[in-house]
């Protein structure tokens, strides 16, 4: 029996909207581990489905094979707003603010001025 808040679901339904939600699941050993998924990879050995899932802090992973079971706290649903595994991030303004200079602004003094002339050596005078 899981508890209110939980869901438990099989590995192969993990899709990328898991992502950030919190979960529980025993690994090879029968450790009980509890960590917030970062990212997941899905590969084959020897034609075995396998899942390798990471934790988003500190770096963590744990690889689980076909019928294994998470456990998931699903997100708290809030009134008007749509349920989400992951936080929306704002994306950046495409424009960077304008930089205020603390201190005055100068630009380098002017070389003197040039001619054809200046670039000749001279030859020594006597």
């Amino acid at each position: 029996m899981t508890p209110s808040g939980m869901a438990e679901r099989p590995i192969e339904a993990l899709s990328p909207e898991w992502i950030g939600l919190m979960m529980e699941v025993e690994d090879e050993g029968g450790t009980t581990v509890g960590f917030r998924l970062g990212r997941y990879e899905r590969t084959a050995v020897d034609g075995k489905p396998m899942w390798r899932l990471f934790s988003d802090q500190p770096a963590w992973s744990v690889t689980l094979y076909a019928g294994t079971k998470l456990r998931c706290v699903l997100p708290a649903p809030t009134v008007g707003s749509q349920i989400v595994a992951y936080p929306q991030r704002l994306a950046p303004d495409a424009r960077p603010a304008p930089q205020v200079s603390q201190y005055p602004v100068s630009a380098p003094p002017r070389p003197a001025v040039r001619s054809p002339q200046s670039w000749v050596n001279e030859p020594p005078r006597r």
